[in-house]
């Protein structure tokens, strides 16, 4: 897999992979058919998307502490810890990251390449091919499945540049602006509007339903599948408010993720699965090697090094409760800083390079709870609910479930997975900061989805290149 990474990375180096808006050089628009010519290309191509996906601006780091610095279950451990301007919402326009922004934009970018070049291979359905790992398929399983994965891709990060950026779809239906969709390849002077989150919502979902068509259903370690692709599927619905779709898709997801032997962990299992990648659990991890993670800019060396920990609150509420399973996650050292141990030494690797997980056999259940309550079916609540409330160690005591029962069940279960923060703006609940360090501003310790920093500041870069670009409300022109 590292050959195929560095393979695809010197490919495409040709085509710039700057910070720039859509730095494409000249031959980028031109000789796009030069990126993919034979057909075990297009492996190389989706992995060197994985790999952009390692990179610490992306789920190596940022994105994933990114929801629970902004919540109320995790805080920095000082002014000066990384993530703190998250923390303490002391972002604006002139020093706001451009990495979430670079990323996005390099995968669409490339996605846009790979997908313009495999449109001129020259496929034969039900002719085998030995894929460049060895294995036995045919030509056009091997090419729908590669392409899925990459439609796929394309759709997470467009999702998490939406919420990034976008406010929440429910508090507006989708019509406050989200990012620019890039889905061909545009020259270099190019300078696109931002689209409604409607608009990147619609797009998303279309990618993703084309995706579900192509993508193989069998476990590749470290590669998309369709139970994952799912998964992303019923938590979109969610967001849009769009319950009986979004139970549908769970429901979809977990019966044929089990037909792939993906399952809850026991209780037995659960304390170690973080150490031990690919377990049943883990529909989705990015991986990481010892020769090409973020090292020392990882979400692994971060929490273990107490850049970030448990809130007073959080902690003594939940994760010091011994019966419940979940506690194993939580790693204090003599000072007794909690911190978030999800990203453990694995397997000979350091916990710098340990893998991301991105989709769990979890979030399915708790995806179809929270859609049954919504729905008011409470028969289905229960069944998906039960098996995560068993990692308490405790009775269920037979009252309706609630939707603050699941979200309290979906804040143990993710914490340190960066889901909190949008999962109470998506539902329009307030965010309560009791524990907090002085630092932080008075507006960002109560807030809900009306406070502008919620979504971040457009970069004063990216505002600059690009006239069309619209900046957020609150952080000026």
């Amino acid at each position: 897999m590292k050959i195929q990474y560095i393979l695809f990375i010197c490919f495409f180096s040709l085509y710039g992979c700057g910070n720039d808006w859509l730095d494409l050089s000249p031959n980028t628009s031109v000789d796009s058919d030069k990126a993919i010519t034979a057909l075990s290309d297009v492996e190389f191509a989706a992995n060197g998307l994985y790999d952009t996906m390692q990179s610490s601006n992306y789920y190596g780091d940022q994105m994933t502490y990114y929801g629970d610095l902004t919540a109320d279950d995790m805080r920095s451990y000082k002014t000066t810890s990384t993530g703190a301007s998250y923390y303490q919402f002391k972002y604006h326009k002139e020093n706001a990251t451009n990495s979430f922004w670079s990323v996005y934009y390099s995968i669409a970018k490339n996605v846009a390449i790979a997908l313009e070049s495999m449109d001129k291979l020259d496929i034969q359905a039900g002719k085998e091919f030995i894929t460049p790992s060895g294995r036995k398929t045919t030509e056009d399983k091997y090419y729908n499945e590669n392409r899925g994965q990459i439609l796929a891709i394309r759709a997470l990060a467009l999702f998490d540049m939406t919420r990034l950026y976008g406010y929440p779809y429910q508090k507006d239906q989708g019509a406050s602006l989200g990012v620019p969709i890039v889905k061909s390849v545009v020259d270099k002077d190019s300078k696109p509007v931002r689209n409604t989150v409607k608009e990147c919502y619609d797009a998303i979902l279309e990618d993703l339903n084309e995706s579900l068509q192509l993508i193989n259903e069998e476990r590749y370690d470290g590669k998309l599948n369709k139970w994952a692709v799912l998964n992303l599927i019923s938590r979109i619905y969610l967001y849009m408010g769009e319950n009986e779709k979004a139970l549908v898709a769970a429901e979809e997801g977990l019966a044929g993720a089990k037909q792939y032997g993906f399952a809850l962990a026991t209780h037995e299992e659960y304390p170690l699965m973080w150490a031990k990648p690919f377990n049943n659990e883990f529909l989705f991890e990015i991986v990481n090697l010892t020769t090409d993670s973020p090292g020392k800019n990882s979400i692994g060396y971060h929490y273990r090094k107490f850049n970030m920990i448990a809130t007073t609150s959080f902690f003594k509420n939940y994760l010091a409760k011994s019966e419940d399973i979940r506690k194993s996650v939580v790693s204090t050292d003599s000072s007794s800083k909690p911190y978030c141990d999800k990203f453990p030494e694995q397997e000979g690797k350091s916990f710098e390079d340990c893998n991301v997980v991105v989709f769990r056999m979890s979030e399915l259940y708790l995806n179809a709870a929270e859609a049954a309550v919504k729905l008011g079916n409470q028969e289905k609540a229960a069944l998906y609910f039960l098996p995560i409330y068993a990692r308490t160690n405790t009775e269920w005591d037979g009252r309706d479930i609630t939707l603050a029962d699941v979200l309290e069940q979906r804040r143990i279960e993710f914490w340190g997975e960066g889901h909190r923060f949008f999962d109470l703006l998506r539902n329009n609940l307030r965010v309560e900061r009791t524990d907090y360090l002085e630092s932080v501003a008075t507006d960002a310790r109560s807030f809900d989805w009306n406070f502008y920093r919620i979504v971040l500041p457009i970069p004063r870069k990216e505002t600059n290149l690009n006239g069309n670009i619209t900046q957020n409300p609150g952080y000026g022109d």
